[in-house]
């Protein structure tokens, strides 16, 4: 009888850390793996959240900054929708791994902190919409350029979501 609870309990004590959403390594060490308690190694967030988020940050500041101090409107968002094809794919990938992240799943609070940056940098590219609205009203070539660059910056979100 001691030797059948000596097999079966580490298997009930794996499978009811899986349930609570924890990693058991199986080591016979008795620790949790990095997954236990929604975060990484170290207490990190899973995937390193604030990495991601600091480099959306960065991307969107860079991104907003060339259009808005631009002399030229034209060259400025000219300038900016380069620039978000040379990094929309890199940061794509990286909201997209964040995403698919089991442990960023479970975090509430990484996901709260996520969907806050997200939200204020989609809010702060849209805002050139309005910095810009008398520019737009007056060329219409410029309001379309305008517009692109803000949905290829959207669409930089929902292609994070595809993957």
């Amino acid at each position: 009888m001691r030797l059948k609870t000596a097999l079966i309990l580490p298997t009930l004590i794996a499978c009811a850390l899986a349930v609570a959403g924890c990693h058991y390594t199986g080591a016979g060490d008795g620790h949790l793996g990095a997954g236990a308690g929604g975060l990484g190694p170290g207490g990190k967030s899973p995937a390193d959240v604030d990495s991601v988020i600091a480099d959306l940050d960065s991307f969107t500041n860079a991104l907003t900054d060339m259009v808005e101090q631009a002399t030229d409107a034209n060259t400025g968002v000219a300038n900016a929708q380069k620039l978000l094809y040379s990094r929309r794919a890199e940061l794509a990938e990286k909201i997209a791994a964040l995403k698919r992240d089991a442990r960023f799943q479970q975090d509430a609070a990484a996901k709260r902190k996520w969907l806050e940056a997200e939200v204020d940098n989609t809010d702060r590219v849209h805002g050139l919409g309005s910095k810009f609205f008398d520019a737009s009203m007056r060329d219409p070539a410029f309001k379309s350029r305008l517009d692109k660059l803000v949905g290829d910056y959207d669409s930089m979100f929902k292609d994070a979501e595809g993957r």
